[in-house]
């Protein structure tokens, strides 16, 4: 997969910037703001990009009609993902947010 030089801009909304057969062929390194599908875009088995906190977590979520649980991608440009994505990075770090519209927003969680 090749990324277009244009997808690196940093104000862009989320958005599918390409897809790949196989989780493996992923590139290493995403824009802040690219999705990538494993599968067809009819049909995705999984939905890639790097977690929004930027520190370097790679998020992989289950798209396949059989997975459980399973998140659907709405549209190619402003993307939405839904249910929101929920996920513990360290004991101490905990990454949750939603994708709405190509728009990010964090959910607030009381500190202990």
């Amino acid at each position: 997969m090749k990324i277009r030089w244009y997808d690196w801009w940093p104000w862009q909304a989320w958005r599918v910037i390409g897809r790949v057969d196989a989780a493996d062929e992923i590139p290493r390194h995403l824009p802040r703001t690219g999705i990538v599908i494993v599968g067809s875009i009819e049909s995705p088995k999984w939905i890639a990009f790097d977690c929004p906190c930027r520190g370097g977590h790679r998020v992989l979520l289950p798209a396949g009609r059989t997975a459980s649980p399973r998140w659907s991608l709405a549209g190619q440009r402003n993307t939405t993902l839904s249910p929101s994505i929920d996920a513990w990075h360290t004991a101490a770090q905990r990454c949750h947010y939603f994708i709405r519209q190509g728009q990010l927003e964090w959910v607030r969680h009381p500190t202990p």
